[in-house]
């Protein structure tokens, strides 16, 4: 497969993938309302969840065929994804101090960091 068809399928699949699980852990923090389960939250977490990973699994078959062969790297990917999602998808991050948010910034361009500089190194 082209390297940049790859690279397509791999954000593609990445991005839907870390939505998926980011939707998933929002309904889990909705499980509990009031000290009672709440049985839809846990279902959609559930599915969201199931989802996010099937997808996942699909984007590593195409890191794979693009080199990235480290788990920690895709894994690390997936991380960086996610992270945003929760962050976009829960609302709270606009509630954050401005210290707290460029904290976020920095910890996401540090990941970024990690996820280039392990792949050059394999």
């Amino acid at each position: 497969m082209k390297p940049f068809l790859s690279a397509l399928l791999v954000l593609l699949l990445t991005v839907t993938s870390g939505v998926m699980d980011a939707r998933g852990f929002v309904y889990a923090g909705r499980a509990w309302p009031d000290g009672n389960i709440d049985w839809t939250a846990v279902g959609r977490s559930m599915l969201a969840f199931f989802c996010g990973i099937s997808l996942y699994i699909g984007a590593v078959r195409f890191m794979q065929s693009m080199g990235l062969n480290a788990v920690a790297l895709q894994s690390g990917i997936w991380f960086v994804v996610t992270a945003i999602g929760i962050a976009a998808l829960d609302g709270t991050v606009v509630q954050w101090t401005r210290l707290q948010q460029l904290v976020a910034l920095g910890v996401i361009a540090g990941l970024a960091w990690l996820i280039t500089t392990a792949h050059e190194t394999h």
